[in-house]
């Protein structure tokens, strides 16, 4: 599709100048394109990646992670590394020195697919992290769409676990004013009685 989008954009551009310097230029874009596409298409992906997350939340997650391969990938969304890196000596129930399983860091960076392939390939849905917090927690506390908080609930996470302060991912939501999450873990918890 991009490459498409890109050769039609070229079109435009020699039909404005359709001499030999708009085909030469034409030409020039088109090798410029063709070396550095995977590096623009990354660099363009990245920006909108994180985009629902708390800013503190990913600049200490990119330092943090740094000597965790498999949490760093999944910070990244990368299903490719991830799944080889479990191929490897790597498992899901991997932790961070905070506690953080893999479920973790994509529940906090609203990352629904990860968490999904995560669970798939055996994650605990309610591993709790050195501060007793659940990946419910996590989605609540960093990130502000229900995207990942539905996700996790239909796949069995509970939302009364309470964390070692004592709240549940509910309060966790009010405590940071993600009110989405809030109004939707309230609704989800009145249902299940």
């Amino acid at each position: 599709m991009t490459w498409i989008l890109f050769f039609i954009f070229l079109f435009c551009i020699f039909c404005l100048n359709p001499t030999w310097i708009g085909f030469a230029l034409c030409m020039l874009l088109a090798v410029v394109f063709y070396f550095t596409h995977p590096i623009l298409m990354r660099m363009v992906w990245r920006i909108g990646l994180h985009r629902s997350v708390n800013p503190e939340i990913v600049e200490f997650l990119t330092k943090e992670l740094q000597r965790f391969p498999l949490h760093q990938a999944v910070f990244w969304n990368d299903f490719y590394t991830t799944d080889k890196l479990l191929d490897q000596d790597y498992t899901v129930a991997h932790e961070t020195d905070d506690g953080q399983t893999p479920l973790h860091i994509a529940a906090e960076c609203n990352q629904p697919a990860m968490c999904l392939f995560l669970l798939k390939n055996g994650a605990e849905i309610d591993a709790l992290d050195n501060f007793g917090g659940s990946a419910l927690h996590a989605a609540a506390a960093c990130q502000s769409q229900t995207r990942v908080i539905r996700l996790l609930l239909r796949h069995g996470a509970n939302p009364h676990l309470r964390d070692s302060e004592g709240l549940t991912p509910l309060e966790v939501a009010q405590k940071y004013h993600h009110e989405a999450i809030y109004t939707y873990l309230q609704h989800a918890s009145k249902s299940m009685f």
